[in-house]
């Protein structure tokens, strides 16, 4: 018996995973790690499951946006490094120290002080690794000068309970035809690494490239790439999915079942605000599933889903927990499977095009699907895992 009750589910292609995992592993050079980042849940795919997936296939290390989410890695066991890419409170370094999970930092009051909380612990484990962050052009976190970087480094080498395991960037416009911002960076994280090489530093694990970097500059692999949003098979732009230089395979797609079918004998209004009115003869269908599960209600008489592998509108407003569609081939039935992202028969409907319609980025789209929507995990086809936010047990 499965383990939730609504008609509303994710499924997650773990051979997808892989498969793109073992695409940029050929891609990029052999002496190239691969960090697969697994943050906001995996992309909304699921971290722990990604994570095992993707370290399975090849991936070295693993990246996540806050402490949080290393730590949910390391309580479902997975020991592999994980490097926590955002900031992080010195109020939570000793946990961070005391779940192995590695920082970043930029800041040398920082490293002074989480030094000195880490000196104060009773935990003789060992020390804590930081990657340093050099902000190239991105403007986010980071160092920008050189100077600054050298005091950064400086304090770090004289930290007694931290350890230099790396340093990096991030780049603002390697999905773009313009190549020109991302060189720029690129040269200017040389100048750093020079920089640092040239008073005698050896530099710790060094890296750079995004998946999008990875796809176009794979020779700026470095130590490892920063395998993200390409991991679930997804591009990160429309100009870098034209270009066709790998490819890959989505590993999600969002499934329902219809709950009701109305065939209208008259016109009548559909859902909140009467924005739209089924003629004599529509069939309108309800779907399980609302903005409250993360299916966005810009989507409302704009979205697209799949039945019976042909698309069918959205009809009227998306409201929290239901959805109407028009099923213009009239064969609409209770419990009939509906896609609304991914493919259903020879047709598709992608978070690239529900991106388009919602004017965002397919990183988002999935990544508003949230725990009220159960993940069912496929390997050949078959489920292997089913993990449920709401019911526990």
């Amino acid at each position: 018996m499965k383990p939730y009750c609504r008609d509303t589910w994710v499924e997650v292609n773990l051979d997808a995973i892989s498969a793109n995992v073992r695409t940029f592993r050929a891609h990029t050079p052999k002496q190239t790690g691969i960090m697969a980042v697994v943050k906001a849940d995996g992309y909304g795919h699921g971290s722990v499951q990604v994570a095992r997936e993707a370290i399975a296939a090849g991936a070295d290390t693993l990246g996540v946006a806050m402490l949080d989410e290393a730590i949910v890695l390391r309580k479902a066991g997975i020991t592999e490094p994980v490097l926590v890419l955002g900031y992080t409170p010195l109020d939570s370094v000793e946990k961070a120290h005391r779940w192995d999970v590695e920082l970043t930092a930029y800041q040398a009051d920082w490293i002074r002080e989480a030094d000195r909380l880490l000196l104060q612990s009773e935990n003789p484990a060992k020390p804590l690794g930081i990657h340093l962050k050099a902000d190239t052009g991105m403007g986010r976190i980071g160092v920008r000068e050189i100077p600054e970087l050298l005091e950064v480094t400086e304090a770090l080498a004289a930290a007694k309970r931290l350890a230099w395991t790396g340093i990096f960037t991030h780049f603002a416009c390697a999905d773009e035809p313009d190549t020109s911002h991302v060189k720029a960076q690129h040269e200017r994280f040389q100048e750093m690494l020079a920089a640092l090489r040239e008073i005698g530093y050896q530099l710790p694990l060094v890296h750079c490239c995004n998946s999008a970097a990875a796809i176009v500059f794979p020779e700026w692999g470095y130590d490892t790439i920063r395998l993200g949003i390409s991991l679930y098979g997804l591009y990160p732009s429309p100009y870098l999915k034209e270009r066709q230089d790998i490819q890959l395979v989505p590993a999600l797609s969002l499934k329902t079942r219809i709950a009701h079918v109305k065939t209208a004998a008259e016109p009548f209004t559909v859902s909140y605000g009467a924005t739209y009115t089924a003629q004599p003869g529509e069939q309108v269908a309800t779907l399980p599933i609302g903005y409250a599960d993360g299916f966005s209600r810009a989507f409302s008489n704009r979205g697209i889903v799949l039945h019976n592998g042909m698309r069918a509108p959205v009809v009227g407003r998306v409201c929290m927990d239901q959805t109407m569609v028009r099923i213009d081939q009239g064969n609409a039935r209770v419990g009939d499977e509906v896609v609304l992202y991914g493919k259903q028969g020879t047709e598709e409907f992608s978070l690239d095009e529900a991106a388009a319609i919602l004017g965002t980025i397919n990183y988002e789209v999935p990544c508003m699907l949230n725990a009220r929507v159960p993940r069912i995990y496929l390997r050949n086809y078959e489920c292997v895992e089913i993990c449920q936010g709401i019911v526990k047990g």
